[in-house]
């Protein structure tokens, strides 16, 4: 009997594989302190996934919704509506200049030509509203990059930041960013980690982190870009 295909939440987002923890929470507080977002504000998930930033701006008051191709995606934000979207070639079913923010994450780097998500993404967005974007550093990650078989556009900072601004975003900027939450301020713990970026690869960092059973190992290291853009007012 033939298998049923399967959708890429059903295949690399499995609840053993990538299990739902605080860190959406802990992250989606820390956009809206840096941001400037606030309760009652519309925020946009584009390739929302299972809905875990979904879920976590809604628990701290944003107005939010979904998109994303796959059937089974929003799982872990119900009451959060999410509607299905090829996002990377059909017209948003959003009205225009209706969202406060939209968030990217993990989804760019899947895109041959981000010229269409891009220019929806404008197109909802407020007169001001803020365009945040999440992918993997192809500076730290270049050895691992492609383990993901639907990513086909590795970015590096100068380069999204560049593609931001090429849309027509304003404020465009770019940054390395760590998937943890003591690296998220500079101190002495950004210090080590640098440290440690400088000496490691990530398949290294990784290994250490499973043998070891911490973290921030594996974190030092593999490394994503936060890009930020904002709408002409």
């Amino acid at each position: 009997m033939e298998r049923k295909k399967q959708d890429y939440l059903e295949v690399v987002y499995t609840k053993s594989a990538k299990p739902l923890t605080a860190y959406p929470d802990n992250l989606a507080r820390f956009f809206m302190g840096r941001y400037g977002l606030r309760p009652g504000m519309s925020l946009l998930d584009v390739g929302c996934g299972r809905g875990e930033m979904l879920g976590a701006f809604s628990r701290l008051g944003l107005d939010c919704s979904g998109l994303d191709m796959a059937p089974s995606a929003g799982s872990l934000a119900p009451g959060v509506p999410v509607r299905l979207c090829n996002v990377t070639a059909e017209t948003f079913p959003v009205p225009d200049a209706s969202c406060d923010a939209v968030i990217m994450k993990s989804v760019i780097e899947h895109m041959v030509d981000p010229t269409p998500l891009l220019a929806e993404v404008k197109r909802v967005l407020k007169p001001g509203g803020l365009i945040l974007v999440l992918t993997p550093d192809w500076a730290s990650v270049w050895r691992v990059f492609f383990e993901d078989a639907t990513h086909v556009h590795p970015y590096m900072a100068k380069g999204i930041a560049e593609a931001l601004a090429m849309h027509g975003f304003e404020q465009a900027q770019s940054e390395q960013f760590c998937h943890h939450e003591l690296l998220w301020e500079t101190g002495p713990v950004r210090i080590l980690a640098d440290l440690l970026y400088a000496v490691l690869s990530v398949p290294m960092a990784r290994r250490l982190a499973k043998a070891t059973g911490v973290k921030f190992l594996r974190w030092a290291v593999e490394r994503q870009l936060l890009a930020t853009g904002r709408r002409p007012a």
